[in-house]
């Protein structure tokens, strides 16, 4: 954080001295939040860990799936969080109930310590999950063409720390307020200090300064403008 904030005092003195920052339009934010660390959460007697999918015990729950639906073959292709991917050889399987196996599969999932519920991605793409705050998060992060088959969302308090031997102390992937609740803060350009206590999102950002800039808005730009930025 300390270099950080160095960082940015050197970005906003070359502005200064270049543009003059009551010409210019800071805004700040960030793509997530972060968790206690679960140690800290242990010592609170809070529940909390690591979770790491390569210790999972999954074969006896392989065997029920392929005894349930017929298979042989591999079952799973890979896990790249927060999606769980199919093999090649259940996706090349006409006869298989795919929406069926997703969800056998986030079942078996869901009863793994530091699992709070997995989601098909079949369900998805045809609408078919619960209408609430955590499920439409799950949504927003599908993408047909690059998301993987289950979405697993940690308990909170959980999370992948361990990324092909890189340990981490936050990730993404998380619907939880801690990592869904994150800082945007606005500075310069005549604006008066104020907090905003209403809830906001981060893509409102971009539509914001398009309206500062008197631009388009960007492509497929989804939320708000922030009238406490513009003005009114």
């Amino acid at each position: 954080m300390l270099r950080l904030d160095r960082t940015l005092a050197d970005l906003f003195a070359f502005i200064d001295a270049e543009i003059g920052l009551e010409n210019t339009l800071i805004a700040l934010s960030a793509d997530h939040g972060t968790p206690e660390a679960p140690g800290y959460l242990a010592e609170l007697g809070e529940m909390g860990g690591y979770v790491n999918p390569e210790h999972w015990a999954t074969q006896p729950a392989a065997d029920r799936i392929r005894a349930r639906f017929g298979l042989s073959g591999p079952l799973i292709a890979g896990y790249d969080h927060p999606y769980l991917t199919l093999s090649d050889e259940v996706h090349r399987r006409d006869d298989i109930d795919l929406v069926a196996l997703e969800t056998a599969i986030a079942e078996e999932l869901s009863t793994f310590e530091g699992i709070a519920f997995a989601v098909p991605s079949s369900r998805i793409r045809i609408g078919a999950l619960p209408d609430n705050a955590l499920m439409r998060a799950v949504a927003n992060n599908y993408n047909p063409d690059r998301s993987g088959d289950i979405y697993l969302v940690t308990s909170p308090g959980w999370f992948i720390n361990d990324f092909d031997g890189l340990s981490v102390t936050v990730t993404h992937g998380s619907p939880w307020r801690y990592d869904t609740h994150v800082p945007i803060a606005f500075a310069g350009f005549g604006l008066a200090p104020q907090r905003v206590s209403r809830r906001v999102h981060t893509v409102d950002v971009a539509l914001t300064l398009s309206v500062v800039a008197d631009t388009r808005p960007p492509d497929g730009a989804a939320g708000e403008v922030l009238g406490e930025v513009i003005g009114h």
